[in-house]
């Protein structure tokens, strides 16, 4: 499971897509029977594009050599929260010996948090993906997660 990030109006995946797909590529490689589920849908901060974030990162694993048979459905997420519960089906029905969620380094705690509460009895594997982006621009991506795990520890999860 690779979560979103953003992409720009001409559906150019952004540095955080790019270090994930890049792991996820990666470890498809190295494991030929492993499914692929793609999250990222349309919103004004992330794609504002006519086609979701997971048909650009699809693409770009197409393009790398993953074969399109090996692609669960993609997710139509706007948010982390969305990524799991509006997958939650998809997973529960295929039904993985193990799942192995991507992210960003700066991202990893609020996903395991929304991923325990929505997705409880399936087995994960969190993969950290160190960020190739500037301390300038991690700093506010930092702070925000802060926040949001500060945020969703008050007031739960709620999907």
């Amino acid at each position: 499971m690779v979560l979103g990030a953003p992409n720009d109006e001409y559906g150019h995946l952004s540095a955080i897509a790019l270090d994930r797909l890049y792991r996820a590529y990666d470890l498809s490689m190295s494991n030929s029977e492993a499914r692929i589920l793609c999250t990222g849908g349309q919103g004004d901060h992330f794609n504002i594009t006519d086609k979701p974030h997971h048909y650009y990162a699809k693409n770009f694993l197409n393009l790398k050599g993953v074969a399109p048979e090996r692609f669960l459905p993609g997710t139509e997420s706007r948010n982390t929260i969305e990524d799991f519960s509006l997958s939650k089906q998809t997973i529960e029905e295929y039904n993985p010996d193990l799942l192995i969620i991507i992210t960003s380094e700066f991202h990893i705690k609020r996903v395991q948090m929304i991923s325990e509460a929505i997705i409880p009895d399936i087995n994960k594997f969190f993969v950290s993906v160190a960020s190739s982006l500037t301390d300038a621009e991690l700093k506010p991506l930092v702070e925000h997660e802060r926040n949001a795990l500060y945020f969703l520890k008050e007031h739960g999860i709620n999907y």
